[in-house]
């Protein structure tokens, strides 16, 4: 079983395991936790991509289109923790406006849950043109959603 089999399975377990409660958090902190570490994980699989996008590492299709996988999965868990009043606070980089243009924020979130479903499906097809293309789209969603809800 390959490394990323192997994270994508771990993670699909801590997901069942603690799915019920990742929408319930004892106190801000715990949120800000769990969503750092989703977004820490995202980072690190979208970086993996993004050598390949750019042509500093070799394309591989499993390796890709299971990092794909483990990034559209991450992108459905960080956003309730993100809602919980007080997570702009303290040991983070959580803006604000989260709470105050909430429409805006999770229209944001839905498309990059969309796009990273997208990119998955696309990279099982092997296209590198189309893959590339789709990557851009989830790293400007990424871009969009620091710009507007991020402490600058």
């Amino acid at each position: 079983m390959s490394a990323i089999t192997k994270i994508a399975v771990s993670i699909v377990f801590v997901v069942f395991a603690f799915g019920a409660a990742y929408a319930q958090f004892a106190k801000p902190e715990d949120a800000i936790k769990y969503r750092k570490s989703v977004m820490f994980l995202i980072s690190q699989h979208i970086k993996r991509m993004g050598a390949v996008v750019q042509g500093k590492a070799a394309y591989d299709r499993d390796a890709f289109s299971a990092n794909a996988d483990v990034v559209a999965l991450l992108a459905t868990l960080p956003w309730n923790a993100m809602m919980v009043a007080g997570t702009d606070k303290g040991d983070t980089t959580l803006s604000s406006a989260v709470f105050d243009k909430s429409a805006q924020f999770k229209k944001t979130a839905a498309s990059f849950e969309t796009d990273t479903a997208t990119l998955a499906s696309t990279a099982k097809g092997g296209d590198l043109s189309a893959i590339k293309a789709q990557f851009g789209k989830v790293v400007q969603n990424c871009k969009s959603c620091h710009t507007n809800f991020r402490k600058k």
